[in-house]
């Protein structure tokens, strides 16, 4: 069966990352997906964060030319990727939302998709 792949790239094109299509369609403002699902081709810096609402350390990908944020990645946990979904061109209405208790005012709620004080287990 052939899959249908969507590519994002950062903003100087030096990394890209391709998702099956049908994963994009299932999207929060981060797309998460199982690591073996995200093709990342070129070299991100990496940048290891402590600053965690858990005090885990998270993996940040970036590009190093540009600085485009292009994943994150928590390394002794999950085996799952969050992509920026900031990469993409296009972009489906989201399914969920994480991280809500900490959402500006301003920022309005999303019809039809789950709010998540913090990333579900």
């Amino acid at each position: 069966m052939t899959v249908n792949l969507v590519t994002g790239k950062c903003l100087c094109g030096q990394i890209s990352v391709s998702v099956p299509e049908t994963i994009l369609k299932q999207t929060s403002y981060n797309l998460y997906l199982p690591e073996k699902d995200a093709i990342i081709q070129g070299e991100p810096k990496i940048y290891l964060d402590s600053n965690t609402t858990n005090g885990q350390i998270i993996q940040r990908a970036f590009c190093e030319n540009c600085g485009s944020p292009i994943y994150g990645r928590n390394p002794t946990s999950s085996r799952l990727i969050a992509v920026k979904l900031g990469i993409f061109d296009e972009l489906t209405k989201p399914s969920i939302a994480l991280f809500c208790k900490d959402r500006p005012e301003w920022n309005r709620l999303i019809d039809g998709i789950q709010d998540y004080d913090i990333m579900p287990s």
